[in-house]
């Protein structure tokens, strides 16, 4: 492969993962935006000894210097019983299973599922990627653009090229993927979308050593109605393979998120710990009861905005120590 046809790749790949059309990048790397608009097509470019190289390497200099930004860790990642259930599922899905995870709000299951793709992204060869449905909308376009930026699959225009770009990305792999689609209830009117990822998972089977890519659907409880008495083709191709594992999770128990309070702050008092899990006069509790098992849980988001809010006290109340010392 010649420098400048190297290039272009690695061009078309950052356009993809970044989002930045052709003209921004022309624009910030210093260049017109019809000498790259020439670079990246099939025509003649530079003198016939050159060939574009010093271009090229301006270029390549450039998206060196200005690299697509890693997912941020979200944060600290406590272990329950729910993130070793859901470390447990990532490991099947990546070997080529599909399945799904749902459960009440708070069971940490975005939380969970994004710091492991964001782990998986520092990696050579990521073995999660992660996808989020939009509410606005998720189309088969939108879908496959995900899922090509993830893989950093080079830009292509037409759904056609994507899924081949995909494809192509996919078959280059030493290892198995898996993909994670998450709030994925979104999917419910959304049947295009969800069939063009099914076929896409089809055509990636996982067989002879053959690395191939596992799929879970993941969401609040309404995703099971997704594949519950849906009409057509769609749903009933989508149940005999969606149906290999199914995980519902809830958030931490009890005496986990009295670990987590106490890491997070402290040594506290019972009184203290009782407030922050069962509110104050009746009011601002976060422990719940699951409807489905009946088991009380602590819901993530509550017990973290509690242990967020007295942190923020504390250190208002030290920075106040100090103006009045001085």
């Amino acid at each position: 492969m010649d420098l400048r046809t190297e290039t272009t790749q690695a061009l078309r790949v950052y356009m993809m993962r970044s989002g930045f059309p052709l003209s921004l990048i022309a624009d910030q790397a210093g260049f017109a935006p019809q000498t790259l608009k020439q670079f990246v097509s099939a025509a003649r470019f530079g003198t016939p000894a050159t060939k574009g190289e010093d271009t090229a390497r301006r270029l390549k200099e450039w998206l060196a210097a200005n690299p697509v930004a890693l997912p941020d860790l979200p944060g600290e990642l406590y272990e329950t019983r729910a993130t070793r259930e859901m470390d447990a599922l990532l490991d099947e899905v990546a070997d080529g299973a599909w399945a799904k995870l749902y459960g009440p709000s708070g069971s940490q299951k975005t939380f969970d599922l994004r710091y492991r793709a964001a782990e998986a992204a520092r990696m050579p060869e990521p073995r999660l990627i992660y996808i989020e449905c939009s509410a606005s909308g998720m189309t088969a376009r939108v879908l496959l653009r995900r899922i090509a930026a993830a893989l950093g699959v080079p830009f292509a225009q037409t759904i056609e090229g994507l899924r081949q770009q995909i494809f192509y990305a996919m078959r280059r792999r030493r290892s198995s993927l898996a993909l994670v689609v998450d709030e994925s209830d979104r999917f419910y009117r959304q049947l295009d979308a969800l069939e063009t990822l099914r076929e896409i998972g089809d055509a990636l089977p996982a067989r002879g050593g053959r690395p191939g890519m596992g799929i879970l659907i993941a969401g609040n409880e309404r995703v099971m109605e997704i594949f519950r008495d849906r009409p057509g083709m769609y749903m009933e191709k989508w149940r005999g393979r969606i149906n290999q594992i199914e995980l519902r999770v809830i958030g931490p128990s009890i005496e986990e998120a009295k670990g987590i309070i106490l890491k997070e702050l402290g040594q506290l008092k019972a009184e203290a710990v009782n407030t922050i899990l069962y509110g104050k006069d009746g009011k601002g509790a976060n422990v719940v009861e699951d409807p489905v098992s009946g088991e009380n849980y602590v819901t993530a988001h509550g017990l973290f905005h509690a242990i967020r809010r007295i942190q923020k006290l504390r250190k208002r109340s030290s920075q106040s120590s100090v103006v009045s010392l001085q």
